[in-house]
C-alpha cells in the first residue's frame, strides 16, 4: 500500500518541473503545447529542501483573504483548530509548523459567497487600505476583472518562491503567465487542485454483468478513444422498468451533468480554448475555431441527447441513481467525489476521459475553476510580499510531502481502491491535467467556452453558428485583456 501511494502521490505532483528537481527550466510553454509524459519513480523520490533562510518575522500576522461559497470554501488549505479529521488536521498540523518556524501568524478572512472576496480584494487596492496579504481566489470568479483593473502583483517578482521546484503547477503557472507577468499561482498548498480534477468511474459489477473487461488495457494501448467510449456506453442503457419513459429507475451507460463535466470534453480532445500570444500575427487565438471541436459536439450531442446513452446530473448534485444500484455504467466525477464512494458496495474502477483518436498523444482532462490560485494584492508592501513568499513556498513544500500524502491515502482508503490498477488509471488523469485562460476570463456561463453548455442541445450539436457570434465579443474581451498583461509587464516591480 505504501509504494502505491508512493506512485500515486508521484502521479499527482508530476509535470514536467519534477525531471529538474530544483535545477531546471521553467521557460513558458504555448497553450497548445502537452506537457511532458512522466513516468513515477517505484519510490518515492528524496525530500527536497525548500531553502528558506532562517527567518523571524517577529509574529507578523499573515492576512488571507479566501473565496467562500457552498461549494468552495478555505478548508482545503487552512483549518481553524483540531477536530479529528485527518485531512483538516494535517493542514492545522503543516501551518503549525510553519508559524513554529517563522514566528509568524495567520489570519483568515472569508468571502461570503460568489466573488465576494473578488470585491473585496478590489476595494482594498482602490482605497488603498492594504486589507489583505495575500489572497485564495478562484480565476473564473474574477472575469478577468482583475487583470484589466490592476489588482494583482507579479508572482514572478515574488522574494523565497522557485517555480523550479516540484510543489509549483507548471502548467497553470505557465498558462497564465503572457510576457513576464503572472498574476496568480497553483501549488500543492491547494489541494483542491487535485480535488477538482475531472476523471471518471465505471461500475465494475455492472461490467462483469454484462460481459465487458479490458478498459483499463485500451486505456494503456491508447484506443480508450470517443468512438470506444460510444461504443461501450450503448451496451448498457435499458428501459429497466418497461414503461417506455426514461427517468431515474431506469439504466444508463453514462451518467454526467450537461455543464462542466460536459465542457471536459472539449479538453479531452486535445485543445484550450483561447492562446495568447503578443509575438503572433493573431494575438488572441479561439483554439475550439476547428474541426476538431465542431466534431467533438457532434460526438457528445449524440452521447447526451441522442439514444438514452446518458442520464443527468442535476448541476451541482450527486446522480438520483445510487451507485450501488448497478444502473449507471460510467459517471463523470471530480476526483474528490471518490470520497463519498468509499462506503459502496458495487466495485468501481477510474479511467481518464476518452480520447478524440489513437493518433492524440495522450489523455486530457480539465482542472475545473473551484481549485483556485493564489495572489498577491498589487499595492502589498515590499516587506509583506517577501514575508508572503516565504511563507507560501514553505507551505507548499510541505504540503507536498506531508499533506498531499494524507488526502490522497484518505480518497484511497476504501474496501476497493487499494490496488495498483486504480492507482495506475489515476496517473492517466493527473498527466493531462490542463488550465485554460480562457475558461477562467470567459465572463460567465452564457459564453464561447460555455457553448457546449448553452447551446449544444438546441443547435443539434451543429454548434458552429453559436460559436461564431459569440467569437467576436470573446475576442474583443481577451484583446482587452492581453493589453492589461502587456502592460503589467512592462512595469518595473520590486522596490
Amino acid at each position: 500500500m505504501k509504494r502505491m501511494l508512493a506512485l500515486l502521490i508521484a502521479m499527482l505532483v508530476s509535470l514536467p518541473v519534477l525531471a529538474s528537481c530544483g535545477g531546471g527550466n521553467t521557460e513558458t510553454t504555448p497553450a497548445d503545447t502537452a506537457e511532458a509524459d512522466t513516468t513515477p519513480a517505484e519510490t518515492a523520490p528524496e525530500r527536497l529542501s525548500d531553502d528558506l533562510p532562517e527567518t523571524d518575522l517577529d509574529g507578523w500576522t499573515m492576512r488571507i483573504l479566501s473565496h467562500h461559497d457552498e461549494l468552495s470554501t478555505e478548508d482545503t488549505f487552512y483549518a481553524y483548530e483540531l477536530t479529528g479529521e485527518v485531512v483538516n488536521d494535517a493542514i492545522f498540523e503543516r501551518d503549525t509548523a510553519v508559524k513554529e518556524r517563522f514566528n509568524c501568524e495567520f489570519a483568515l478572512i472569508p468571502g461570503n459567497g460568489w466573488a465576494t472576496d473578488v470585491t473585496m480584494l478590489t476595494n482594498s487596492v482602490q482605497a488603498g487600505s492594504r486589507d489583505y496579504d495575500v489572497s485564495f481566489l478562484l480565476p473564473f470568479a474574477t472575469g478577468g476583472s482583475v487583470i484589466v483593473g490592476g489588482v494583482l502583483y507579479n508572482m514572478l517578482e515574488v522574494d523565497h518562491i522557485n517555480f523550479e521546484k516540484p510543489w509549483w503547477h507548471t502548467d497553470m503557472n505557465n498558462q497564465y503567465t503572457i510576457g513576464g507577468y503572472l498574476p496568480f499561482v497553483s501549488s500543492d498548498y491547494l489541494i483542491s487542485s487535485y480535488q477538482y480534477t475531472n476523471a471518471l468511474i465505471y461500475n465494475k459489477q455492472m461490467a462483469l454483468d454484462y460481459g465487458v473487461d479490458g478498459l483499463y488495457d485500451m486505456v494503456r494501448d491508447g484506443t480508450w478513444t470517443f468512438d470506444a467510449f460510444r461504443e461501450v456506453i450503448s451496451l448498457f442503457s435499458a428501459d429497466t422498468d418497461g414503461d417506455g419513459a426514461w427517468t431515474e429507475n431506469d439504466t444508463y451507460g453514462f451518467a454526467s451533468n450537461m455543464g462542466f463535466h460536459a465542457i471536459t470534453w472539449g479538453y479531452a480532445a486535445g485543445n484550450v480554448s483561447v492562446h495568447l500570444d503578443p509575438e503572433s500575427d493573431t494575438p488572441v487565438k479561439l483554439g475550439w475555431d476547428n474541426e476538431r471541436f465542431y466534431d467533438t459536439c457532434l460526438w457528445l450531442y449524440d452521447i447526451l441527447y441522442s439514444g438514452n446513452l446518458t442520464y443527468e446530473i442535476e448541476w451541482n448534485k450527486e446522480c438520483d441513481i445510487y451507485w450501488d444500484e448497478n444502473r449507471v455504467f460510467i459517471e463523470a466525477i471530480w476526483l474528490a467525489d471518490l470520497e463519498r464512494f468509499r462506503d459502496c458496495e458495487s466495485d468501481y474502477g477510474v479511467l481518464p476521459y476518452a480520447k478524440f483518436d489513437e493518433a492524440q498523444d495522450k489523455y486530457y482532462t480539465y482542472v475545473d475553476a473551484r481549485a483556485g490560485s493564489l495572489a498577491i494584492p498589487i499595492d502589498a508592501e515590499a516587506a509583506s510580499i517577501s514575508n508572503v513568499g516565504l511563507i507560501l513556498e514553505a507551505q507548499s513544500c510541505a504540503s507536498h510531502y506531508d499533506t498531499l500524502p494524507v488526502y490522497t491515502d484518505s480518497i484511497q482508503n476504501s474496501r476497493y481502491a487499494r490496488d495498483a490498477e486504480t492507482v495506475e488509471m489515476i496517473e492517466y488523469v493527473g498527466a493531462g491535467r490542463r488550465w485554460d485562460i480562457g475558461y477562467s476570463f470567459s465572463g460567465g456561463d452564457n459564453t464561447y467556452v460555455w457553448a457546449i453548455y448553452r447551446h449544444l442541445k438546441s443547435s443539434g450539436g451543429q454548434i458552429v453558428s453559436s460559436l461564431e457570434k459569440l467569437a467576436p465579443p470573446m475576442t474583443s474581451r481577451f484583446e482587452d485583456i492581453l493589453e492589461a498583461y502587456e502592460k503589467f509587464a512592462s512595469m518595473e516591480w520590486g522596490d
